[in-house]
């Protein structure tokens, strides 16, 4: 499969890590692909950074006004002439064959909707973070992903013509977008997840954020979610059991929260 690719990254003040994320991407073995860049009116040096890489296949846009990520995305979607779109994190770096193994299991099986790799942490000096693997016992099932998420934006690509190009991100989610919009192709296609090491995901202070009021937006976005995949998934007895089990741990989590 050949078929060409839109790239979509989003950047906000990632002056420190968007050359190497950026560099990633051209030098993917897979060539045929197009480059949106969106940047969210960065207050650092991003955009310079940007309007510097000489690459045809690069198309920058410069926000006027901070939209916030959901919605730089959504802006971003709506500039992507490619039916295949992969997400790309401003911090993150791609594996040099990303796109090449994802692309062939569209070829393969043309009922996938959405492809999602394995990943591994690396910190703000790219060194590999192991100690850190919350997600791994998760990845050994792949129906835990019903109520948890453990698919990197970073790896994802998805078809489009699933939903007929009328695709965006829901953007009364602040945070988990992302895991909303992984939720819908697994409620309307085939998720094809690809057990190799395909992107580095980045954990450094700045993407870490301890606010309280940030706190309870997740909480609530993961029992929105949770809600999701007991309205809309296929789910054995086992499946709803969890989902339920975790509902009511966020909404602990949400009182103990309220309480503090």
């Amino acid at each position: 499969m050949n078929e060409k690719i839109s790239v979509l990254m989003t950047v906000y003040n990632e002056e420190k890590y968007l050359v190497d994320s950026i560099n990633s991407i051209l030098t993917q073995k897979y060539e045929n692909f197009e480059f949106i860049i969106v940047d969210d009116f960065s207050s650092d040096q991003s955009k310079n950074i940007i309007r510097k890489i000489n690459d045809k296949r690069i198309k920058f846009y410069e926000l006027k006004e901070k939209l916030g990520r959901t919605k730089a995305l959504n802006f971003g979607l709506k500039k992507c002439q490619s039916d295949f779109i992969a997400i790309q994190d401003a911090d993150d770096i791609a594996h040099i064959d990303r796109f090449r193994i994802c692309m062939e299991k569209f070829n393969d099986d043309k009922t996938i909707g959405l492809t999602g790799t394995n990943f591994e942490f690396i910190d703000s000096n790219n060194l590999n973070e192991k100690s850190y693997n919350q997600l791994s016992d998760y990845k050994k099932v792949f129906s835990n992903l019903k109520f948890v998420n453990f698919i990197p934006h970073s790896s994802i690509i998805f078809n489009r013509r699933i939903f007929d190009k009328n695709l965006f991100y829901d953007e009364s989610f602040i945070y988990a977008q992302d895991y909303h919009l992984i939720l819908k192709y697994l409620k309307n296609s085939k998720i094809y997840w690809i057990d190799k090491k395909l992107v580095k995901i980045r954990r450094h202070d700045s993407n870490m954020s301890n606010d309280k009021f940030y706190k309870k937006i997740r909480i609530k976005e993961n029992i929105r979610l949770l809600n999701y995949s007991l309205k809309y998934l296929k789910l054995d007895f086992f499946e709803k059991k969890k989902i339920i089990l975790y509902k009511i741990k966020n909404y602990i989590k949400l009182i103990l929260s309220n309480l503090a």
